[in-house]
């Protein structure tokens, strides 16, 4: 009997153990599995690629080495190898020939007509926001897909809901970039040498003291005053440097804090805007004179975020886009010199920016992406900064949102950065605005000019408008 029990007690006890051995192995492979599903969601998350883009500020077609600039006037070895190690395309083009609709375009996908910008650039005193609240826009896409973002460097797109914002320091300066998904903000408020002269951080001025203004000195722009905030004084010279090194800061603080986390920059440089003010390290570093120097200065710029962006151990997983918000302009002193000296700013394009012609619209444009873009391709497809919207859509979302939803003018060009031209998704057309609203529908190399502008005329002008169809683009 006790011998049966025994057998028997013995035989409970191999399948309890073998029921533990079970359960065991049971609870490791769906713990294994768990991981793996960890592992796969974390290679993922790595794989998905870190955007920069980088708007330079009246940078023409011409005034790059790759496109034609002359190496023994100006030299630009950093735009250079982004061409070398991406792609490049000879017939990118802006929505607007002056700077604020470019900006509108690129962050909303729409072109800032269709708003209550028809003409012309946000005119300080800094109000009201130019985008509109209802709008999904660029940052606020890729915040829902997990990225960290910013914008670093000129902003020109307003603060705060009032028409006119005379005094920064009053209150906070919402909306306005935090508020369209920027998660962090550091901004040149306008262009370079306007009347604030203050660096605005997220939601006020960076670095204030106190409340109020103390106008003094004079700005480049027909002798303004100076607001005269009690806060850090920019540079003018230095703006340069200060925004390259907010810039790498984040970078590398977004790497460090959250490692798996992809990240989305928006790198805005002053240069090479009026005043003309290379740092003083590269004055006369150029033959063509301080406009060829502050191209310099550009330059140096994308090579500080490159650098960034290798030191952070992310630059293989980051595409860059490299542009500009319109062409050069032509008619100041330092660019008279430079175009003396043989620089053709726009290259053999007709008109600068503020014109309606191809000088104020065509601009540098590349993307690099090393594990998607082969290297040293050119592209003649013409594309628009108003595309780069949806081109991130379908790079990131792996689908373009319908107009209804987002970027109702954007086209996506992802077929072809990846060397898979797809033709139904090419753009054809495309319309264009110059500073005093007269407007333009480009298709293919035939352009259809309405000059009707939308400006108020000035006092004592006389109302002028032509219609024109030109079968050259140039």
């Amino acid at each position: 009997m006790c011998t049966a029990v025994n057998d028997e007690f013995k035989e409970l006890k191999t399948i309890t153990n073998l029921k533990i051995t079970r359960m065991k192995l049971t609870v490791k492979l769906i713990l294994n599995i768990l991981m793996l599903f960890v592992l796969v969601d974390f290679i993922s998350a790595q794989s998905t690629p870190n955007i920069v883009i980088i708007l330079a500020d009246d940078l023409g077609y011409g005034s790059v080495n790759c496109n034609g600039a002359p190496k023994n006037l100006i030299r630009t070895p950093h735009i250079d190898q982004l061409a070398n190690e991406g792609m490049r395309f000879t017939d990118a083009n802006t929505p607007g020939s002056v700077c604020s609709p470019t900006r509108y375009a690129l962050l909303t996908g729409r072109y800032a007509w269709r708003g209550k910008l028809k003409y012309g650039v946000l005119q300080p005193p800094e109000g009201p926001l130019l985008i509109e609240k209802e709008l999904l826009t660029l940052p606020f896409y890729l915040q829902q897909h997990g990225y960290n973002t910013a914008h670093i460097g000129k902003w020109h797109l307003g603060y705060t809901n009032n028409e006119n914002t005379e005094d920064l320091s009053a209150q906070p300066l919402t909306p306005g970039p935090n508020s369209l998904g920027f998660d962090y903000h550091f901004g040149v408020p306008n262009n370079i040498d306007w009347r604030p002269k203050v660096y605005i951080e997220n939601e006020g001025i960076w670095g204030i003291r106190s409340k109020g203004t103390a106008p003094y000195g004079r700005s480049s722009y027909k002798g303004h005053t100076y607001h005269g905030y009690d806060a850090p004084q920019r540079v003018t010279t230095k703006v340069t440097g200060d925004l390259n090194s907010r810039a790498r800061e984040w970078i590398f603080k977004s790497v460090r804090q959250e490692p798996e986390r992809p990240f989305f920059l928006y790198f805005a440089p002053v240069a090479i805007h009026n005043p003309i003010s290379p740092a003083e390290e590269l004055r006369g570093s150029s033959e063509a004179g301080p406009y060829g120097d502050y191209i310099h200065d550009l330059d140096h710029s994308v090579g500080e975020i490159m650098d960034a962006l290798a030191y952070a151990g992310v630059l293989e997983n980051t595409i860059v886009i490299f542009t500009s918000d319109n062409g050069g302009d032509v008619g100041q002193v330092e660019e008279k010199q430079a175009r003396e000296a043989g620089l053709q700013n726009n290259g053999n394009f007709r008109g600068d920016k503020h014109t309606i012609w191809e000088g104020g619209f065509r601009v540098p444009f590349i993307a690099r992406w090393p594990s998607h873009i082969q290297k040293g391709t050119v592209s003649d497809r013409m594309v628009n900064l108003v595309d780069i919207f949806a081109t991130i859509q379908d790079l990131v979302g792996g689908e373009v949102l319908s107009p209804n939803e987002a970027a109702p003018d954007s086209f996506s060009f992802y077929d072809e950065i990846i060397g898979k031209r797809n033709t139904k998704s090419i753009r054809i057309t495309m319309v264009v605005n110059n500073a005093s609203g007269v407007m333009a529908i480009r298709k293919g190399s035939w352009k259809y000019i309405e000059g009707i502008a939308a400006a108020p005329l000035k006092e004592g002008a006389k109302k002028t408008s032509f219609s024109t169809i030109n079968s050259t683009i140039v």
